[in-house]
């Protein structure tokens, strides 16, 4: 049987096509994907509102409404954060905890306080297992503080790190208690 040269280009004119319709597919939608971002981005105006809202509700905490949804009471050592105005506004900082070796100490970000209010309540991450509590901190990458919310007024609760990132820190107590945790040393 005589060979025939034009098997040789056979995959080329099957395959070519279809790569050059991938490639433009791909690149049609990385310019979609850029002009979305583009105009989805919020004007100075809309950051500025939404950054007055966001400051609204965090220095008017409503904790009997959080309360009243948990159905639990939060300790009374939160209540007293969100009552001290300016230690609720700080924003992007780390906490360094003291441990058994001091040339790597484990080290907390902290990127600000969520509002003390139903909407925030229900916006936030819950944890089954954990029960009833309140993520009162976030770290700016999808990880938060929580705190137990209890059937009795409790005068503090113990600080767990809720890692959504896939990190190991997961669930990890960050302190025995929220003032331990405010009182941790304060980086930049």
């Amino acid at each position: 049987m005589p060979y025939h040269w034009h098997v040789d280009r056979l995959p080329l004119l099957v395959f070519g096509p279809l790569a050059i319709a991938v490639v433009l597919l791909v690149i049609a939608m990385g310019i979609r994907q850029a002009v979305t971002r583009f105009r989805s981005r919020q004007t100075p105006e809309q950051i500025k509102v939404t950054y007055e809202a966001y400051l609204r509700r965090l220095l008017n905490p409503q904790p009997e409404a959080v309360e009243k949804e948990l159905g639990m009471f939060l300790p009374e050592r939160l209540l007293q954060l969100y009552e001290d105005k300016s230690a609720i506004q700080s924003v992007g900082f780390q906490l360094e905890k003291p441990g058994k070796q001091r040339w790597r100490p484990k080290r907390w970000p902290v990127y600000c306080f969520e509002p003390l209010d139903v909407e925030a309540l229900n916006e936030l991450p819950y944890e089954e297992e954990l029960g009833p509590g309140f993520c009162f901190a976030n770290t700016g990458r999808g990880s938060w503080y929580w705190i137990a919310a209890s059937d009795h007024r409790a005068k503090d609760s113990p600080v767990i790190f809720l890692d959504y990132n896939g990190g190991r820190s997961h669930g990890e107590t960050v302190a025995d208690s929220l003032e331990e945790f405010l009182n941790m040393p304060h980086l930049p």
